[in-house]
């Protein structure tokens, strides 16, 4: 799996914080309940004492590893209980943040769910070729998946791209319901990640002046720079420009704002010019665009390497997205804390899994029937 260098040095940064008694409280709870984790699986029966000390033992090693590297070779002396609290940390860096050690002994064949669990999203997605039929691609092999005139259209290793060229204008369209996500290669070679609730229509191939693709929902291009053929993204009548660039787009219909996170290169939306790791966020109903720099940029993919950021400013954001990854509605009991939320979860991890991870930050949650049914604690 992995794990950018943000998250690494963002997990690092609210240890050390924690260390030093400058935590905020999000980062508190956040801390504190993997030492819990800790003590409940010390004191879990079903697993062995052997099993345990063999857990801790490479957790602390890896931990280590990570501050030498973090502190220059430099050691820290801490207590023994220190060093258990930093494993597990550790131990979520590399398996699953959030939801500390119950995932190690997380079900995982889908004859072990549970009638009040449900399994994550998968790859998978839709393809409307130029005739109007379509493909569901996670459903066939890898090879040749049809032939549009000149145009191949190829799977392969879990994704789509585009054998030869088209002298007429004809398009494609990929779409991804609820609970899948997909990755593809545009005919100039330019890459596409589709989240959920996801889509992108575009020509088989890129003629005229301008590359142009439409697109919904949220999608992450790295986008193959041609100053002579500039690529052009239009979210309904807004306009995102790459002048070189790798950037995310999230426009879902249910968020209030559409948002640009410029990764790399340069950009313009509506414009309005994006330099790197800034945030430009738009109102559906406006062309004014609103420039920000967030704490970290590289957040806003982390869903691109099968991860699920809990960093999402307010929990109604959170559940929207937890709604679209794992295809429940949402129904909400009372007043929910509006912020203070810090890490991040595997996508592959059954919904229990995220509800514990609710649960950190005082928020109850339970499964019936399709419905998550969401109150403050």
């Amino acid at each position: 799996m992995y794990f950018s260098d943000w998250h690494r040095k963002h997990l690092l940064s609210i240890l050390k914080k924690y260390e030093a008694g400058q935590a905020t409280p999000a980062e508190i709870r956040l801390v504190e309940s993997y030492l819990d984790r800790l003590d409940e699986l010390n004191s879990d029966a079903d697993v062995s004492l052997n099993e345990r000390n063999d857990l801790q033992e490479r957790m602390k090693a890896r931990l280590l590893q990570r501050v030498r590297a973090e502190q220059g070779q430099r050691m820290r002396t801490v207590r023994p209980r220190r060093i258990l609290l930093w494993s597990t940390v550790a131990a979520a860096v590399l398996l699953l943040i959030g939801i500390g050690m119950y995932q190690r002994h997380q079900p995982t064949a889908p004859v072990l769910l549970a009638a009040h669990d449900k399994a994550p999203g998968h790859n998978g997605a839709v393809l409307q070729l130029s005739d109007g039929s379509s493909i569901v691609l996670d459903s066939i092999t890898n090879g040749t998946v049809a032939m549009q005139g000149k145009v191949k259209v190829v799977k392969e290793n879990g994704a789509i791209r585009y054998e030869g060229t088209s002298d007429q204008p004809v398009y494609n369209t990929i779409t991804t319901d609820n609970s899948r996500q997909w990755k593809m290669l545009l005919p100039d070679g330019t890459e596409v990640w589709l989240n959920a609730a996801s889509s992108i229509r575009y020509p088989l191939s890129f003629a005229g002046k301008e590359r142009v693709v439409d697109i919904t929902g949220e999608v992450y291009f790295k986008v193959v720079h041609n100053a002579a053929q500039p690529f052009k993204v239009r979210v309904g009548r807004h306009v995102i420009e790459d002048l070189g660039t790798a950037f995310n787009v999230n426009a879902y219909e249910d968020e209030p704002v559409m948002k640009t996170t410029l990764l790399e290169g340069l950009a313009k939306v509506n414009g309005t010019m994006l330099r790197p790791g800034q945030l430009a966020q738009v109102n559906k109903g406006q062309t004014q665009v609103i420039l920000s720099q967030p704490e970290n940029a590289g957040d806003a993919i982390v869903w691109t390497n099968g991860q699920l950021s809990l960093e999402s400013g307010d929990v109604a954001t959170l559940l929207r997205k937890i709604a679209r990854w794992y295809d429940v509605k949402i129904k909400v009991n009372g007043t929910l804390p509006g912020t203070g939320f810090v890490g991040i979860i595997d996508k592959d991890v059954y919904l229990s899994s995220v509800i514990k991870a609710l649960a950190v930050y005082g928020i109850d949650a339970r499964l019936e029937h399709q419905t998550l049914i969401v109150s403050a604690r």
